[in-house]
């Protein structure tokens, strides 16, 4: 399975897609929901100063680099819609709203996943990480139950005064994704469950120390990245495998079938959630079985 005929939305800060490993992948469409417009690459010098694309360029490739023999990300075959909504150079509430936008535009455009290495905290409280609050989880949960599989960042806090998961990754139906170094032990700055609810948090995890990527200021060089930021695009193009192989599974059910296979099922908690994820073990996952709550 390598994601044909899978349509991925990526939400970010932008892509630069002249990267070798990019040249080729098969995006169906792009908006810029900052400037409205179909040009998600930085656009101003301005932007080109804060590196406004460098993050998203990063992510796209974990799940779309297509240079055989050389970098392949994981669903390197899949549809993308890209959407920019993050501004680097500042942390407001329009940013939410600017994702939120997004994610609407990404399902009314067909995306069967959704891939987020973003998230907000600076205007929560943890009170309000209950799954009915944050604009953005309130959408992602909306999104999921028309049919797309939503996968996000469970945030880098892990080690700050913060601690916790962040929004959206706090919604109900969103698969948030922790991260681990290449050993499988947790990165000390992967966010924490529970939820303010009392719901375990993150629901899986992936590699997200020194995890590989294209080097975003180059046509041709590779990276080591860190963050939740990682894990989350390796999940999601996972999740799109998964996709491919059991088109006739709802969105919550894929969701469950990635929980359920993971490397820690039987023994979950709020480092961890329930665990690593194992894309084969979910396809051949019995999705008539009972969900987790």
């Amino acid at each position: 399975f390598t994601g044909d005929g899978i349509r991925i939305l990526v939400l970010d800060t932008g892509f630069d897609l002249t990267h070798n490993a990019l040249f080729n992948i098969n995006v169906i469409d792009q908006w810029d929901v900052i400037n409205d417009d179909n040009q998600t690459a930085n656009e101003t010098e301005e932007e080109d100063e804060i590196g406004q694309d460098s993050h998203g360029t990063a992510i796209i490739s974990v799940i779309a680099g297509n240079s055989p023999g050389e970098f392949l990300g994981v669903a390197f075959d899949a549809e993308f819609l890209l959407a920019k909504t993050e501004d680097v150079s500042q942390e407001i509430q329009q940013e939410e709203d600017d994702y939120v936008s997004g994610l609407e535009w990404g399902e009314s455009n067909g995306a069967d996943v959704s891939s987020s290495s973003l998230g907000y905290l600076d205007w929560y409280e943890y009170s309000d990480m209950d799954g009915n609050t944050a604009v953005t989880t309130i959408a992602v949960d909306i999104a999921v139950g028309l049919g797309m599989v939503c996968v996000t960042s469970a945030g880098n806090s892990g080690s700050s005064d913060w601690y916790y998961i962040i929004a959206p990754a706090d919604a109900d139906s969103v698969v948030s994704v922790g991260a681990v170094s290449e050993n499988g032990e947790i990165a000390g700055f992967s966010s924490h469950g529970p939820t303010a609810d009392g719901r375990i948090k993150p629901e899986v995890c992936a590699r997200g120390s020194q995890t590989w990527c294209i080097s975003p200021n180059s046509t041709t060089n590779y990276t080591q990245y860190s963050g939740t930021s990682l894990s989350c695009p390796l999940v999601a193009g996972a999740i799109g495998l998964v996709v491919q192989a059991r088109p006739d599974w709802s969105a919550m059910e894929v969701r469950n079938a990635i929980m359920m296979t993971a490397s820690m099922a039987d023994s979950s908690n709020n480092t961890y959630g329930y665990g690593i994820v194992n894309a084969s073990a979910a396809i051949d996952y019995d999705a008539s079985n009972s969900f987790i709550k």
